[in-house]
């Protein structure tokens, strides 16, 4: 059954952040994020444990650490000039105190940054990132790229199945259409046989960028069908994606994953986890 979805952005965003460098670029896109939605931010901050400051006194010892770290947090975040802007330091392991707390504040998108190698300034996808990523039912933002600009070149990721309907109904939702492209991986069975394997792959393209257009006017209505492009292409999705990041300058990628068994990579097998990993942009994971 058609669905026409309306705008419906996040009304309570959650940075996680451990405090490092590694999460200034997700800040500063929290805080974009939270302007153009009007949208409050809760920046949280876990620690399964803290070691006492090196080389100081006992007496200088803050008496609760915690408290001492958010203080410092609340000061560093005012200099942003947020309004509604709240900070929490939290004792645990850090998944399960993200979690914990995007569900106490009802968030309605999870942002985080990655580890960078700084030899090569790959994102290196971390423990904390990889847990939200599995186990989130909201969506969560994976934050690479420095902020130059709002989203403006969207790619949701689709094999056409009843699972992937989730990613681009919430990138229509938070998006609109009119940045999105439906980019699809699809396979030419029996080309190698084919006498004219170019006409044969052309053919097969031409029908499959239709079932995309029938399945984004189904998922998102007929406006969504008209303004979103679709691009199909033959071969591996992550190494298609990750060559198509980097030729059309893509910002953001939306993935779906599946929410049932906890597991990325059920969209596109063990690929989701791949392109989680493997394209330089920022990606936004969907439970289904």
């Amino acid at each position: 059954m058609t669905t026409e979805f309306k705008t419906k952005q996040p009304r309570q965003l959650l940075l996680a952040t451990d405090l490092g460098a590694r999460c200034d670029r997700a800040l500063d896109r929290a805080v974009q994020l939270s302007q153009a939605w009007h949208a409050p931010l809760t920046v949280v901050h876990a620690f399964e444990q803290i070691e006492p400051i090196a080389d100081t006194p006992g007496w200088r010892q803050p008496q609760d650490i915690a408290l001492a770290i958010q203080a410092e947090l609340v000061e560093e975040l005012s200099e942003t000039g947020l309004p509604g802007i709240s900070a929490r330091v939290v004792r645990g392991k850090p998944s399960e105190v993200v979690l914990q707390v995007a569900e106490d504040v009802q968030a309605e998108l999870i942002l985080t940054g990655v580890k960078r190698d700084g030899a090569f300034e790959k994102a290196l996808l971390g423990d904390t990132v990889a847990a939200l990523a599995r186990q989130s039912p909201v969506p969560v933002l994976v934050v690479k790229k420095r902020l130059r600009k709002p989203y403006g070149k969207i790619v949701v990721a689709t094999d056409l199945s009843e699972l992937s309907r989730a990613a681009l109904a919430r990138a229509v939702d938070m998006f609109g259409p009119e940045n999105l492209v439906v980019f699809h991986a699809a396979f030419a069975h029996f080309a190698s046989r084919m006498d004219d394997r170019v006409a044969y792959e052309s053919e097969l393209r031409e029908d499959a960028i239709q079932n995309c257009r029938d399945f984004i006017r189904d998922v998102a209505g007929e406006t969504a069908a008209a303004n979103i492009d679709v691009v199909v292409e033959y071969g591996e999705p992550d190494l298609l994606l990750e060559s198509y990041v980097q030729d059309k300058r893509i910002e953001l990628v939306v993935v779906a994953t599946h929410g049932r068994s906890g597991l990325l990579g059920v969209l596109l097998g063990s690929i989701a986890i791949r392109i989680l990993d493997s394209v330089a942009c920022d990606v936004l994971i969907v439970r289904s």
